[in-house]
């Protein structure tokens, strides 16, 4: 079940609350709440600054940060240079490594500046430090190409934290300096098998971060550094529940709005809800972290940004920050399983897709009517080439990659388009504004 964390200098009212609410969401029950007074008085009653490093409880966890130039595909065929956290000997990524520690520990975060620009080490979230391991340069410092900081405090508070290069904080966060921060309470009560950890950004992928003043136009939408299809799905079976941890480290709002179920709201910047709430579209805005729970079920479904511009790749649809939450298998309509998928059944005759016994030719044609490839699979010889005549009165885009580059191939209404296909193989491809409509080419 689902438990409240309670910081020891809350008052017993709190304790009873907390234990009142544990106890009401395993039987469904709607919990009791503190009055708006009774909150009041226990955020005025909260201590509040620098809690010396002596009074650390855990033991000593020590991180150490570099920082890379590294290029990156963000979504199919768009590479971009970006400024990466990584920990020494180990690849740099964006976001940066996902930092773990516990409640009571006294944490040490190295940086180590092996970039060729000025960088700062933000704690996002973080109460409990002193004014110079803030990370914000007027007000403490910067770290300098070849100079070395270690950012120290004590993890007084459990929950979903962040860290980020604060110098030139526009410049430096667009070009990827970010990662999570998770201190965890080991005495909590998990009502969840899994966390996942998933961080908003955009990035304009035509940016040149030398060139100022610096004004982004953002084309694409990412989450954990990747816009859709490259984005990983999140894997939940039915009878499972997992955490799903949600930052926004970018620079625009979002709205994520989950498809086929609803999840609980349990924690917000890091501090639980006295009351979780149950919802389908999550606000959240630049800097703000919340911790949902997510039941699986049968079947995928989408994840996605409800600001549908923020669901495209450079303008176009589909792209951008969209995920699947894959649960068990799918069921039909009536509840019945779902034995073949029927698109995958009409595929169960591929040896034969210029006619029974046929051999490979040098050139295939694809009609394109009503929305389908007709037919949705030919063969071909190398060298040979296919040409798709659009007969709809609509333009579509057929994507596939050949020789390792993935390429676009414009079919206006009424118009055609023709790869060649140099080099044996078997060749996936699909509609880019209408992603439903996919096929095949085998090169022999």
């Amino acid at each position: 079940m689902f438990k409240a964390r309670v910081s020891p200098t809350l008052s017993g009212a709190c304790v009873l609350v907390a234990l009142s609410l544990s106890a009401a969401l395993a039987h469904g029950e709607l919990p009791p709440t503190l009055s708006r007074t009774e909150i009041m008085q226990q955020f005025l009653a909260r201590p509040e600054g620098t809690v010396p490093l002596s009074r650390a409880t855990g033991g000593v966890r020590e991180f150490t940060l570099e920082v890379h130039r590294v290029q990156t595909e963000i979504a199919p065929g768009v590479s971009v240079q970006q400024w990466a956290f990584g920990f020494p000997g180990q690849p740099a990524t964006v976001p940066g490594p996902e930092l773990h520690v516990k409640l009571g520990e006294h944490v040490r975060i190295t940086l180590h500046n092996t970039h060729d620009q000025p960088h700062a080490l933000h704690l996002h979230g973080i109460t409990s430090l002193s004014q110079e391991m803030d990370g914000v340069p007027h007000l403490s410092h910067e770290v300098l190409p070849g100079q070395s900081f270690t950012y120290e405090f004590v993890a007084t508070e459990a929950g979903t934290h962040a860290y980020h290069c604060h110098f030139q904080t526009n410049v430096h966060l667009d070009m990827g300096m970010y990662g999570a921060l998770i201190v965890e309470d080991p005495d909590e009560q998990l009502a969840w098998s899994r966390d996942h950890t998933l961080i908003l950004d955009e990035w304009d992928s035509r940016h040149d971060p030398a060139q100022l003043p610096y004004h982004p136009d953002y084309d694409e939408f990412l989450v954990n550094g990747k816009a859709f299809p490259l984005i990983p799905p999140l894997k939940i079976p039915a009878g499972e529940t997992h955490r799903v941890r949600l930052l926004n480290l970018g620079a625009q709002p979002h709205s994520l709005h989950l498809h086929g179920t609803s999840f609980l709201v349990v924690a917000k910047d890091g501090h639980d809800l006295p009351v979780p709430y149950v919802a389908d579209t999550l606000p959240i805005l630049p800097g703000e972290r919340y911790d949902t729970l997510v039941k699986g079920r049968d079947g995928t479904f989408p994840w996605h940004d409800h600001n549908s511009n923020a669901n495209t790749a450079r303008g176009e649809y589909p792209g951008g920050m969209h995920f699947d939450v894959e649960g068990s298998p799918a069921l039909r309509a009536d509840g019945t399983p779902i034995l073949q998928d029927a698109h995958a059944a009409g595929h169960q005759h591929l040896p034969d897709m210029n006619g029974a016994g046929s051999a490979a030719s040098a050139e295939a044609v694809i009609s394109v009517s009503n929305f389908e490839f007709s037919p949705e699979a030919v063969r071909i010889k190398a060298g040979g080439s296919v040409t798709w005549e659009n007969h709809d009165s609509v333009a579509h885009e057929v994507v596939l990659t050949v020789g390792g580059r993935e390429m676009h191939s414009a079919l206006p209404a009424h118009g055609h388009a023709t790869v060649t296909f140099p080099e044996k193989g078997s060749f996936t491809y699909h509609c880019l504004p209408h992603p439903f409509m996919s096929g095949t080419v085998e090169v022999e």
